[in-house]
C-alpha cells in the first residue's frame, strides 16, 4: 500500500528501512523521501518506526503549517 502519495513510497519499503535501521520519522524521510513533501503521511511513518522500535521511537514532531 502506498503511504506517502507524494514520494509514492510504500509500507513495505518504511518497514523495510526501519528493520535495516531507520529509528526515526526523520531517518526514514531522509533515505527514502516519506514525509518531505506534504507531511501528511509521517505519522503512519510514526507508527511503522513505533511497530518495529517501540521503545527507541521518538514522538513525531508534526509540521505547524499542516495543523
Amino acid at each position: 500500500m502506498i503511504v506517502c502519495l507524494c514520494r509514492r513510497v510504500t509500507d513495505r519499503a518504511i518497514r523495510e528501512l526501519v528493520a535495516d535501521g531507520a529509528a526515526s520519522v526523520d531517518e526514514v524521510a531522509a533515505r527514502c523521501g516519506a514525509g518531505t513533501g506534504c507531511g501528511g503521511c509521517r505519522q503512519s511513518v510514526a507508527h511503522m518506526v513505533a511497530e518495529r522500535r517501540p521503545c527507541e521511537a521518538p514522538p513525531v514532531a508534526l509540521d505547524a503549517r499542516a495543523a
